[in-house]
Formats: structure tokens, sequence, C-alpha cells
């Protein structure tokens, strides 16, 4: 008689990534309650390192889901030995391991094997943009002589975590393999539900401290949660609009409403907008019927959504001296006045700063628009009232900070890398292929341009490494991996 199959089955890959993330998670929560322990942290990330050797991917997939639940304690704990601090990160561990398990795949394989390490032209233009970070390091350090630490720190971002195009683009080469990073992801964000609830519960949400508001009101979820909700919910439309089956979707359509309480509650303006555009996009590379079942989805949603504000609006009429009813109060004028400070920018604090910041920077750049001021710099800003040296890596603007420090070269270089790419994808799109995959990377990648504008996102690892994962991600669509 035939043997039964086990219902459930997971891939090596799947259990690999399981562990490492046990393993981390069990270092960074022994952080929160005995502070950083020597013995724990090289347990913990000896486990992450050789799975991570072994098997590339999996270190790829817990990478994404530790780094949605953890951010900073994940991508920015660094090593104490003694009373000296190492910024060397879990997230650094792990790349340097993915790229040593591909090193002995590499030397592993036959000739015809290893083409699927070949690099393109547009590749190049990345690794050129790489190489000048180094050169720009070691000019910053050796000859104007700027921090070594600032210099370090954008060489990182910029040159290390870029790393991570290449990384996605040879590791995640088969649709199998998207979908397994894709559920990674998910399950990431669907963890983020619980800081929401955490967030409305208790009247502020979990890390927000790091991020404090310009204006009133407090956040009920983090600034880099939010991110992360945003690039999920752009993701969860493409989904909602290429399924055909109409089981889930409804499930789905509530996880979408509860994503977008957490992006409203971070109070990220920016966040909103991008959403805003990412969508707008995916409308219009999509065909007419799908265009209506996005029309259809938005409705559904602002109905809902209308719905509960009214509920909301109720309640607290009924008891108005309550606490939920004072919270409530405070996050509706909160959001009504982070969204009327839009269109009143030159009264808004952060908005004022950044304006101060740029034309200081810019004082420095017009001296050498070509090459630059160099990395590892800081600009003297000075009000009546506000005195500051800020450093150029921290301007609020990757765009302008990219320039800045690296001049219209460096710029120019990164620019037509994130240009060719997006009309690849186009093409992609044009052709139809990989339907679900090409609208959410589109849809990412779209919010992600709006968002360099307002924040250091390229200088933030958290920040920036699922840029960089969605760029190497575009370059396997264009070459229909995923159909």
């Amino acid at each position: 008689m035939p043997k039964n199959k086990p219902r459930f089955s997971f891939h090596i890959e799947t259990v690999s990534a399981i562990f490492i993330i046990a393993a981390v998670a069990a270092f960074i929560m022994s952080n929160f309650f005995i502070g950083f322990n020597l013995p724990i942290y090289l347990l913990a990330m000896s486990v992450a390192f050789f799975l991570s050797v072994f098997y590339p991917r999996a270190g790829l997939y817990a990478s994404v889901f530790l780094t949605i639940i953890f951010e900073r304690f994940f991508t920015l704990s660094a090593i104490y030995i003694g009373k000296v601090e190492y910024k060397f990160y879990p997230l650094d561990v792990i790349i340097l391991a993915m790229f040593l398990g591909l090193l002995f795949e590499f030397l592993r394989v036959g000739k015809t094997e290893r083409q699927k390490f070949k690099v393109s032209g547009n590749d190049q233009v990345l690794l050129g943009f790489i190489l000048l970070n180094v050169v720009y390091f070691l000019f910053s350090v050796f000859v104007i002589k700027s921090s070594v630490y600032l210099a370090f720190s954008s060489l990182k971002n910029y040159g290390f975590y870029s790393l991570l195009y290449f990384l996605t683009f040879w590791l995640v080469r088969k649709r199998e393999d998207a979908r397994r990073l894709f559920h990674f992801f998910s399950a990431g964000a669907l963890g983020v539900i619980g800081f929401i609830i955490f967030g409305i519960a208790n009247g502020n949400g979990l890390w927000t401290e790091f991020t404090p508001l310009s204006t009133s009101g407090v956040r009920i979820l983090a600034f880099t949660h939010g991110l992360y909700l945003s690039l999920s919910f752009v993701a969860l439309i493409a989904f909602l609009i290429t399924k055909k089956e109409q089981i889930g979707k409804n499930y789905l359509s509530l996880i979408a409403l509860i994503w977008i309480v957490g992006i409203a509650g971070t109070m990220m303006r920016h966040l909103w907008i991008g959403v805003i555009l990412a969508i707008f996009a995916i409308y219009f590379f999509i065909p007419r019927e799908e265009k209506t079942i996005l029309r259809k989805s938005l409705g559904r949603f602002s109905l809902i959504f209308a719905g509960a504000m009214l509920l909301l609006f109720y309640l607290t009429a009924i008891t108005p001296h309550s606490k939920p009813a004072d919270f409530s109060q405070d996050v509706v004028s909160a959001l009504a006045e982070r969204g009327s400070s839009i269109a009143r920018a030159s009264s808004d604090e952060s908005f004022a700063w950044r304006e101060l910041v740029w034309s200081a920077a810019y004082h420095d750049f017009k001296n050498d628009p070509l090459l630059g001021i160099g990395t590892g710099k800081m600009v003297y800003v000075e009000t009546r009232s506000y005195r500051d040296f800020i450093e150029v890596r921290n301007i609020h603007n990757s765009y302008l900070a990219v320039m800045i420090q690296l001049g219209l070269l460096g710029f120019g270089m990164l620019i037509v890398f994130i240009y060719k790419n997006m009309r690849n994808l186009q093409g992609a799109l044009a052709k139809n292929k990989d339907r679900f995959y090409a609208l959410a990377i589109l849809g990412v990648l779209v919010t992600y341009l709006v968002a360099l504008f307002f924040q250091p996102y390229l200088e933030t690892n958290l920040l920036a490494i699922f840029f960089w994962m969605s760029l190497g991600l575009s370059r396997n669509i264009t070459l229909g991996r995923y159909e």
C-alpha cells in the first residue's frame, strides 16, 4: 500500500532561517534584560554565521524577518568588549557569511554554472559607485582629514550594504526563492500588528522615542515599522489585484486595513505620500479589469475606515472624559495637524530645519559640484536661536546627501543605476512578465524613491537594505526568472 505523505514539509533553507531567527532573537532579548553578554553573542552569532555560510538564502530570509521585527536592535547592535564598542552588527555577520557561502559555491561549480554570477553593464555602474566610495573614504580620511568614524559610516552604508543588491540577485534566482523571501517578509509584517495593538493600548508606540515628532501628538508605531508596513501594503495591493481566486481576500483586506492604521499612526507624512504615489504607479501599469479591482478594493478600504472613524467619534462623544476618548481626540488632532502641515511647510519646524541644513550644505558643495565635499564632513548651521554642527550624511535627504558628499559624479552614477533598473522593470511589465512580483517591486521602489527626499534612508542600514534588495529582485524580474 502507498504510504501517506506528510501534509506539511519544510525546506531545509526555511528550517535554517528559523534557527537563525531563534538564535539571534534570543541574543537580542537577552540584551533587553541583562545587557550585552559576550558569550551569548558569540553562541548566537556562531549559529547564524555557520548556517548562513552553508545556506546563504536562509541568512537572507532571516535578515529580512529580524530587521522587520527588531529593526535597530538587530541592524545596529554593537559588540562591547570591556569598555570598547565595536560597530560590527549582527546584520553584518550574516551578510559576510552569505558572501562567503556564495564564494564557496562559485569555487565549487563548473564554468557553465558560474554564468549565473555574471554582472551586466548596469551592475557594473553600481560596482563603480561602490569603488568610488572606497576612493572617497581613503581621500576623506588621509587627505582632507575628515572624521574617520563618519567617513567609514558613509562607506559602509553606500558601499557595503549596497552589495545586498548582488546578494539578492544571485541568491533569489527562482520563483520558489522569491516566494519564500516574500513569505518571511510577510510574516514579519504580520508580526508588526502586535506593535500596533501595543501602541494603541499603551497610548504610545514601542521604540518611537528614537524619532520624536516635530508637531504635537504621539506615534502608535515606530517610523521604521511604518516603513516596513508601507512596503508590505503596496505589495499586498499588487497581490490582491493579480490574485484570481477570491478565497482569503477578505482576510487580506482586513490585514491591509490594520496596516493602514499602523502607517497612519507613525505620523510620517512622507510615507503617506509615498504609498499613495506607489498605488498610482501600480494603477498606471495594470490593464482595465485590474484597474476596476483596485478601485473597488480601495473603495472598500475607505468605507470600512470611515465607518471605524465614525464609531470612534461616537464612542468619544458618549464617554467624553474617559481615557480612550482623550487618546482618540489626541490621535485625530495629531493626524489632522500632521496632514495639514504638508500644505504649510514654511511654518513646520522639521521643514524649516531641513531648509536651513540644506542651504548650509549647498554652500560648501558649490565650491566643487563635480566631486563634492567628501565623506565624513559636517556643516555648521546657525540662526538666532539655534546653532549646531550637522553631519552631512544626516541632512534628511538621501539624494542631497549623496550629491553633496560624492558630487555630481557619484550622484550621477547612482541615478543612472536606479533609472536603468526602473526602465528594465517597466519593460518587464509591458511584456506581462512575473505580474505580481513586478508590480510589488514597482510599488516598493516608488515608495522608496519618494521617501529618499525626506529622511537619511541610504545612510541608515535598517532603512536601506530593502531598497537594495528590491533592486536586486527587479534585476531578476527583467530576466524572467520568476515566471
